[in-house]
């Protein structure tokens, strides 16, 4: 019998934490699944790792192409009908796999997961994925534009991938954004599971701590957006804004340097300009909004808070987006 999910598990030089990857898939309450693991390259024993679990994972193997043309190698190898991914570097609680199911047997469409952040330091409560509110369906056009709210920890059918195409493999980071916009903007709306069901790594390790480069393949996203024929003239405005100067991200980071330096208006300045490109962005918001009437008063409440938490979780500059 065929499984229902297919968890696709991209893997590149991961032997020091694919192992715990595997177990942790296999550990799903949901048993309906296969695991499919492609090791893209790797020059360690990732491979061997993997394959040591015996029939319970399929491992295939290709030459080092990235990790969008080892998604899509696993999504064509795949025998279930819905597809969900795991990298091989995070690690999924007993019932991530369950949970999201339910959500997806529900609403349709693509089903993400809550997760907290694996950072050096452990985890904290305060450092999740999701935390408090998500795009409702109707305002998922403009938010995705805004920035990538869907996390890699989702569950999709394997029909949207011959619907929509698969992921770009000229696209070394930000894939999964491009992925993401291009099912939204064909009809697919997104469904959080909100109870944090999986660990998602975050060191400086990761694709996403390479700012500069990340900022570009967010930009060339963008730009792909602008040269869509769908877009409302509101969602057209917004890319074009986007695009003619700082991005939030870039923006955030300033606020989160002048904030360390006790800087507290230039970072409210900084806060408040990122906020207003991504307003979806909470924790932007709640920055801005709080350092804005008195940057001087309430700027050292902020700055004690955030030390705090970067202490206690072993963060340093280099982790902080």
């Amino acid at each position: 019998m065929s499984p229902r999910v297919s968890v696709v598990t991209p893997a590149y030089d991961a032997a020091q934490t694919i192992g715990a990857t595997v177990a942790s898939v296999l550990g799903q309450t949901y048993r309906e699944l296969e695991l499919v693991v492609v090791d893209d390259g790797s020059t360690d024993g990732t491979a061997a790792i993997a394959e040591a679990h015996g029939g319970a994972v399929r491992v295939l193997r290709q030459e080092n192409r990235g990790v969008a043309a080892a998604r899509n190698r696993g999504i064509e190898a795949a025998a279930g009908e819905l597809i969900a991914f795991c990298d091989a570097d995070d690690f999924l609680l007993p019932q991530h796999v369950e949970r999201l199911v339910r959500v997806w047997d529900e609403h349709g469409g693509i089903a993400t997961a809550n997760s907290y952040w694996l950072l050096p330091g452990g985890i904290h409560r305060s450092k999740t994925r999701y935390r408090g509110g998500f795009p409702k369906p109707d305002a998922q056009r403009r938010a995705i534009l805004e920035q990538n709210f869907v996390s890699p920890l989702s569950l999709f059918p394997r029909a949207l991938v011959e619907e929509i195409g698969g992921f770009d493999v000229e696209r070394r980071r930000a894939e999964d954004w491009d992925f993401w916009l291009r099912a939204i903007f064909a009809g697919r709306r997104v469904t959080l599971q909100p109870e944090p069901t999986a660990l998602y790594r975050w060191g400086t390790e990761s694709l996403s701590s390479a700012y500069d480069k990340m900022d570009a393949e967010v930009e060339a996203v963008l730009r792909t957006a602008a040269a869509r024929d769908d877009l409302t003239s509101d969602e057209r405005t917004y890319v074009e804004r986007r695009l003619s100067g700082p991005s939030p991200r870039e923006l955030a980071r300033r606020g989160d340097r002048a904030l360390r330096a006790a800087r507290y208006s230039e970072a409210a300045r900084a806060y408040a300009e990122a906020a207003r490109l991504v307003p979806s962005e909470r924790m932007l918001l709640w920055k801005a909004r709080v350092l804005r009437p008195a940057p001087r008063l309430t700027g050292p409440l902020v700055r004690a808070r955030q030390l705090r938490i970067e202490r206690s979780l072993g963060l340093t500059e280099e982790h902080v987006r």
